[in-house]
């Protein structure tokens, strides 16, 4: 009995090999149908695309004979016809008979007075017809080319007719150009007509609530003769295009490129807004298409496949027997690879769980690191301003101890803005300010104030490069960095050594742009020390935030994190390279600044005083945190400047738009809805000389990067004093 199953198997191949071919053949057929139906997609899609741009190149004509008349309260007729003989309508613009301006006439003493000024210039014979009692009318009177045409519709009313005053009217309320439905034009003077239509753009003097409607800019276009010089270049023997005003009925024909088949195997719909009006147009399949035939792969799929078929059941039954032989080896050796793969797979699962407990437990312990330096730094912070507020608040009676609590709490609340400020940089969310930095001349201005940070005990060396180049950057960052940098090579030398700093310019081979996106060239500045060096495992935390080998009471562990925050802000990179007695070294490596901008970012001087203001300066001060913008508020006040402000974007650009002697924009750059820097350039495109400051304590990457229209732009970081706020905003009046 089983012998006599395996000798159906090459019969059961054969049939399922019969079964996939038909399968087969039966996909091609349908995968040729859809591509039938995809050519036919591409040409329908081709012929709406050149129907769209005929019709905006249209709108666009007609936005350039509006512009010829808003340069000119009085046009004459002469410049008219000059203007529209540049234009070359019958070479460019086929079915175009031609731009025209008819003016608005409110009532029939307008009426008379413009054809008898009509008639004394330039047509003797000129009236305004039909004849007719209405309310308003229009007058052709600015036609061109003025051909044979056109002379027929001299001083025609266009108002005086249902579907022409809709489009007139619609183009009046939209203030944009406007299509008519389907009419005939009154130059069709010919015993052969077409459907045509007609382009409007209302034309205004003044603005606003004195705006006065002066009259209209149209263009008569018969659409046989544009959309034939339409698909001059197009192929249009497998398709038959027409287009329809509004709805696909006879009546609404505008044109038809060829007489449609009885019964095309594709018809397509599309339907799309020109100037306001909906135009439908249909896509028929002609007899070329219908009858292009591919090659017929469905029978050929079908007897490759039976063949084939019929090819493997006899090799089938010719290995019958080999393949029973060999089929216990097969299970045995399955059996086998089974087993293997299991064991491989469990060892596998245990490896990666393992793993990401290990991952995990790193995450926890610089959370908790981070989150444990961070407390008990605010906690002294805290316990500063606390105390001493409250020791004001107990010694009202003595002025003198009272001053002297604030002035500790003050710097209590300084210190955690320097912490903040640290763990901004390291989380690469800070403002900065950079400008064109020639690292040579910062070291060599700085040098004086390491050399008393270091101590007499540790030398101080510079190896400066000849002919360095510059760098975009923060300057007073890029101080503190280097500063940072040579404070941790004197604690790690306690028995004195030496700190070279040195610079070079730097070329690596990594193509023409690196993967940040910055130049492969670089500025290095390195830090070296000859001090007791890192063990491997330190090396690899260093840059962790309040990650620390000091002892307590001697770092905080966010110097190196700030370090290396503020670089990678900066678009540079960060290496350490270290060995136990051997000493360490830092590298900074910043993006070459190829710009020639030296003159342009110099760094601003602060004014010793504090600015006072003039009431005659209203400010409109932005800001979403309400304690935040009373103090800001009340500082300004305090300084003498007149006041107005809003707590969101919204509300700012309402202020704005009522309070034309707004004199400058103060916001924060970071609040919910509308940013800072939307709410600047909102508030520009309606006063475009007006000043902005911008303030800010922290700075989310999407508005962290420079914008081109922020090059004026000072950004004042938060706290600030009340002196830092009288300077900058002096500064940004006073530019």
């Amino acid at each position: 009995m089983q012998r006599s199953r395996r000798d159906l198997i090459p019969l059961l191949v054969f049939l399922l090999g019969l079964a996939a071919s038909l399968a087969a053949a039966a996909v091609v057929s349908h995968a040729e149908s859809a591509r039938r139906a995809a050519r036919f997609e591409v040409l329908a899609d081709n012929a709406v695309a050149a129907i769209r741009a005929r019709m905006l190149s249209q709108l666009t004509l007609l936005r350039a004979t509006a512009g010829f008349f808003k340069a000119s309260d009085q046009v004459r007729p002469d410049e008219f016809r000059n203007f529209v003989e540049r234009l070359r309508l019958s070479g460019y613009y086929a079915g175009v008979l031609g731009m025209g301006y008819a003016e608005y006439l409110p009532d029939r003493a307008s009426v008379a007075a413009y054809e008898r000024d009509a008639r004394s210039e330039e047509f003797p014979d000129f009236h305004v017809w039909p004849e007719g009692a209405r309310n308003g009318y229009s007058a052709i009177r600015f036609l061109e080319p003025l051909d044979r045409r056109n002379r027929a519709a001299i001083g025609y009313d266009m108002l005086s007719e249902p579907t022409r005053r809709a489009a007139m009217n619609a183009a009046l309320s939209s203030d944009e150009a406007r299509v008519s439905g389907r009419v005939r034009l009154v130059q069709e003077i010919d015993p052969v007509k077409q459907p045509g239509f007609l382009i409007y753009l209302a034309l205004f003097d003044g603005t606003g609530a004195a705006r006065k409607l002066r009259g209209w800019v149209y263009s008569p276009l018969r659409a046989y003769d544009l959309f034939d010089a339409t698909f001059a270049g197009s192929d249009l023997s497998q398709l038959t295009v027409e287009i329809f005003d509004h709805e696909p009925v006879e009546q609404q024909l505008l044109y038809r490129s060829a007489p449609v088949p009885p019964h095309p195997s594709v018809q397509r719909i599309r339907r799309f807004d020109t100037g306001g009006r909906t135009w439908v147009v249909r896509l028929s399949s002609t007899p070329k298409f219908d009858d292009a035939q591919s090659f017929q792969l469905t029978a050929l799929v079908a007897g490759a496949g039976t063949l084939i078929s019929v090819l493997i059941a006899i090799l089938m039954f010719q290995q019958r027997r080999a393949t029973a032989r060999t089929e216990q080896e097969v299970a045995l050796r399955t059996a086998e690879l089974r087993d293997a793969n299991g064991r491989l797979i469990d060892e596998g699962n245990a490896r990666a769980e393992a793993e990401a407990q290990v991952r995990q437990m790193q995450k926890m312990e610089a959370i908790g690191q981070l989150t444990g330096g961070i407390a008990h730094d605010f906690n002294n912070m805290l316990a500063i301003i606390l105390g001493n507020l409250d020791l004001a608040e107990r010694r009202l009676e003595e002025p003198d101890r009272v001053r002297r609590a604030i002035g500790h709490a003050r710097e209590g609340a300084m210190r955690a803005a320097q912490l903040t400020q640290r763990l901004l940089a390291f989380g690469r969310r800070q403002a900065l300010a950079p400008r064109v930095v020639d690292a040579n001349a910062l070291i060599l201005g700085m040098a004086e104030l390491m050399r008393r940070a270091l101590g007499k005990e540790v030398r101080l060396e510079t190896v400066l490069a000849d002919d360095l180049w510059r760098c975009f950057v923060d300057a007073v960052q890029l101080e503190s960095a280097i500063l940072n940098l040579a404070i941790n090579a004197r604690d790690a030398m306690p028995d004195g050594g030496a700190v070279t700093i040195a610079t070079a310019n730097m070329r690596r081979s990594t193509g023409a742009q690196s993967e940040s996106g910055q130049s492969s060239d670089f500025v290095s500045i390195s830090v070296r020390d000859t001090g007791c060096g890192m063990s491997e495992d330190v090396a690899a935390r260093a840059f962790e935030p309040f990650f620390t080998t000091k002892d307590v009471g001697r770092g905080t562990g966010l110097g190196l994190s700030q370090v290396y925050g503020f670089v990678s802000q900066s678009g540079g990179t960060l290496e350490l390279t270290s060995a136990p007695e051997r000493g360490t070294t830092v590298v900074i490596l910043l993006p070459r600044e190829r710009r020639n901008q030296a003159a342009a970012h110099e760094a601003i001087e602060k004014d010793a005083r504090v600015p006072a203001g003039r009431s005659d300066e209203t400010i409109l001060v932005v800001e979403d945190e309400d304690q935040v913008r009373r103090i800001a508020v009340e500082t300004l006040r305090e300084l003498g400047y007149t006041i107005l402000e809003a707590a969101g974007g919204e509300q700012a650009l309402a202020l704005l738009d009522q309070h034309p002697e707004v004199t400058l924009l103060f916001t924060d750059l970071v609040m919910p809805g509308m940013n800072g820097r939307r709410v600047a350039a909102l508030a520009r495109e309606r006063r475009p000389e007006l000043p902005v400051l911008y303030a800010t304590g922290y700075a989310p990457e999407e508005i962290l990067g420079a914008d081109e229209n922020d090059g004026d732009i000072e950004t004042l970081r938060k706290p600030f004093e009340t002196a830092d706020l009288a300077r900058a905003i002096r500064r940004t009046l006073d530019a």
